[in-house]
């Protein structure tokens, strides 16, 4: 399970990616929220290159493995998340709860189903 854990990293890697194209490109143009939103999308493509990546070049030995993986980097990535609103940005934990809010047109929460199925996905189409 280690080797996942430090896989993550490379998720963390692409994420950051993802917010610097969104900050460099079209932020400007569509504002804040769309572009947070706009973040969302682009986030789960950029996403896939290294989950792919990781199912391909450290397979899981079954659904299960996968499922577990999805599992912890659900939880790195909330943690990650969470300290960087809240101590790096000093955000409150209100406005950390807020990009989970979908109700309000946050799609964060996406993100985060997308980080914990594909590697199931990903597992399950490299082993039809």
């Amino acid at each position: 399970m280690i080797r996942y854990i430090l896989s993550w990293l490379l998720l963390l890697i692409f994420a950051l990616l993802n917010a610097t194209v969104r900050e460099l490109t079209y932020k400007s143009v569509f504002g804040e929220f769309l572009s947070h939103q706009i973040s969302v999308l682009t986030g789960i493509l950029f996403l896939a290159i290294p989950i792919w990546f990781i199912t391909k070049y450290l397979p899981f030995k079954d659904k299960s493995q996968a499922f577990k993986v999805g599992i912890v980097w659900i939880i790195l990535t909330e943690t990650f998340e969470f300290l960087m609103v809240t101590i790096s940005m000093k955000r409150s934990f209100q406005e950390f709860l807020q990009a989970h809010n979908i109700f309000a047109g946050e799609l964060w929460i996406i993100i985060l189903i997308w980080v914990g199925i594909a590697p199931v996905l990903f597992y399950r189409l490299q082993n039809r």
